[in-house]
């Protein structure tokens, strides 16, 4: 399934992106047309799994916020 992590800032999708992909998950940054105040700058990693509680878990141990996710 696709999903929409919401992180708020570049910084912390470029991180996030660095860590799915050391542990071999593909995962992009992209930022959302639309953001809302509670989305922050609204950048978002976006990743195709089946286990997106290990994608949480991963992106969580780098100690990074995580503003909301989306199953598109």
């Amino acid at each position: 399934m696709f999903y929409v992590i919401k992180v708020g800032t570049i910084t912390n999708a470029q991180r996030a992106r660095s860590a799915l992909r050391y542990k071999g998950i593909k995962a992009n940054v992209t930022r959302l047309k639309n953001p809302q105040k509670e989305d922050g700058c609204g950048y978002v990693v976006q990743v195709v799994t089946d286990d997106i509680e290990s994608v949480i878990r991963i992106i969580e141990n780098e100690k990074i916020y995580i503003r909301g996710v989306d199953r598109v």
